[in-house]
């Protein structure tokens, strides 16, 4: 089961999410969040271990899920 996933940080956070994430494999894209201060990394194609990889990394954040499940 895959699904597309984004999680929101502060531009503070994002800096060090960056580093950690460019050491993994995962694709993503960043997006600004409109009228807000926070921006969203989205994930395509998240598998389950994946997910709870980025869970960690981004701490106890609620995801989102964007798109359906993919099978």
């Amino acid at each position: 089961m895959e699904k597309n996933v984004q999680f929101s940080v502060t531009w503070r956070e994002a800096s060090r999410i960056m580093k950690k994430i460019k050491t993994s494999n995962l694709r993503y894209m960043v997006r600004q969040m409109e009228g807000k201060t926070s921006i969203a990394f989205v994930f395509p194609r998240v598998s389950v271990s994946q997910y709870v990889y980025l869970y960690i990394l981004f701490g106890p954040r609620a995801a989102d899920a964007v798109g359906g499940d993919n099978k």
